[in-house]
């Protein structure tokens, strides 16, 4: 049986005549405007499911009119639809016309497991209409063939994975085939080890389904991720765990609930970092405030034209005195874009979540062009003390201190380089590498600030960026 309704019967007809049982579909079409996207998002639509129900399946369709209409869609089981509900299900934004959840397995991005009777609601982002409006048709099947065994979350895998302080190698931005990726979370893995990292961040776009795949490849450290997806911007958080484990999405630019994601995402024992804060897609430039917590923002990417906006927009946070890791990523999706382009190296005590997880809280940390090219070490010298990225150093006012970074012996890739030294983001000095030993800058300073490194190879195109050394003034005792 088919149902046709035009929008303004929509929720009441639903209401009255849940969705029929047993295999029997039915669909609905409703319209939606401009208007309907700026005044509300995120649209849902009910439909009931009874008491012995094993799967769902759910499709939609509409009218796509060159790219100017675009829908996503989300699942909620029944519950409250507030902010962080743990009714959220799964959610395959704009990737997939169709999927299946059941009590013994799901489309990837959506969790499997029982359906419990009562009011679900399919979620629809309206993520861009057309001026003339668009008509979605959704159709819900009801199924209650037996099914196999619930999938369970594997335990996680026995860390550290390595002892001993170090530079580990790593991708904090990575998709798999439970968002917009084209590979599995296992295959996603094999790439990065070929790439040389060490660890890797899975961030698939507003879930962590991807959790059940199991261990991934024994030698690579695996965090599990999440982008949060907004409509004012996507940030990945770092470091979440558990069954249907996630922070919500569903939060519009001037919304001050951004804070609340943060928190949620802390409350986790996870981090929470703002991705390509100046991009072009539409709804991926970060249009939020940035609130208290947020530990790091996305400097470079696999889109060089926006690095500079990007490396602007981190400046001025430290300016402000937000001491915000500047971290770097490839946002991988698929081949043949390369894996580790960008890729961060985190000084980090073990290769543990918690130690890498901390080494990027403390700004630890050098973006890299590439994941095997060992990081240039910046220190500041005043003293009998030595500093290194992340560190606060207190210098005398107006007394000199020196700069130095060194480079690794015997990698190809800073031979006839030049390194670049930024002061509270302002050039402060420049220096060719060449080999020999480290480039030296001798400094005075009056005012507190910071200094960074920027990395080119011979040909100028960019190698490493450092986070920044802070630098105080020692106030002589009176």
């Amino acid at each position: 049986m088919r149902k046709i309704l035009p929008a303004v019967a929509l929720l009441t007809a639903l209401l009255a005549a849940p969705v029929p049982f047993a295999g029997e579909p039915v669909v609905v079409r409703v319209h939606y405007t401009p208007h309907d996207r700026e005044t509300g998002r995120y649209q849902y639509v009910p439909f009931d499911v009874p008491e012995g129900t094993t799967r769902i399946d759910l499709q939609y369709a509409f009218d796509r009119a060159g790219g100017t209409n675009v829908i996503d869609l989300g699942l909620f089981e029944p519950g409250p639809l507030d902010l962080g509900t743990p009714a959220f299900r799964g959610w395959s934004g704009g990737e997939r016309t169709s999927i299946s959840v059941g009590v013994g397995g799901a489309t990837p991005g959506y969790w499997p497991g029982p359906l419990p009777p009562g009011r679900w609601n399919v979620m629809l982002g309206l993520y861009k209409i057309a001026p003339a409006g668009v008509d979605v048709e959704v159709k819900v099947t009801l199924g209650s063939a037996p099914e196999g065994p619930t999938p369970v979350l594997p335990p996680p895998a026995a860390e550290p994975l390595r002892r001993g302080p170090a530079w580990y190698s790593g991708g904090l931005h990575l998709h798999t085939v439970h968002s917009d990726g084209t590979v599995t979370a296992r295959e996603l893995a094999r790439l990065a080890r070929a790439a040389g990292l060490d660890f890797i961040a899975v961030t698939d776009h507003n879930n962590t389904v991807h959790q059940l795949e199991g261990p991934l490849d024994e030698g690579l450290l695996h965090i599990v991720g999440e982008e949060v997806t907004t409509p004012g911007g996507h940030a990945s958080v770092w470091g979440l765990r558990g069954a249907r484990a996630y922070v919500d999405f569903r939060v519009l630019p001037g919304d001050p609930r951004i804070a609340d994601l943060v928190r949620a995402a802390t409350a986790q024992g996870a981090l929470f970092s703002v991705n390509h804060p100046r991009a072009a897609c539409a709804g991926c430039s970060w249009e939020h405030a940035i609130p208290p917590g947020a530990v790091g923002i996305e400097v470079a990417n696999n889109h060089p034209e926006d690095r500079a906006a990007s490396i602007a927009a981190w400046d001025a946070l430290l300016r402000e005195g937000r001491r915000i890791t500047g971290i770097g990523s490839a946002d991988w999706h698929r081949a043949p874009a390369p894996i580790d382009a960008a890729s961060v190296r985190v000084w980090a005590t073990e290769l543990s979540t918690a130690a890498i997880l901390a080494g990027i809280e403390a700004g630890r940390v050098v973006v890299m062009a590439d994941g095997r090219t060992k990081p240039p070490e910046l220190t500041v010298r005043f003293g009998k003390r030595t500093v290194r990225v992340g560190d606060t150093v207190a210098v005398a006012a107006g007394a000199p201190y020196e700069v130095a970074l060194e480079v690794p012996a015997g990698e190809p890739a800073y031979q006839g380089g030049r390194v670049d030294l930024f002061w509270d983001g302002a050039p402060a000095g420049q220096a060719e590498l060449k080999g020999t030993g480290p480039a030296t800058f001798t400094r005075t300073t009056t005012e507190p600030g910071y200094l960074r490194a920027h990395v080119q190879r011979a040909d100028g195109s960019p190698l490493a960026i450092t986070n920044p050394i802070y630098v105080t003034i020692d106030s002589p005792a009176r």
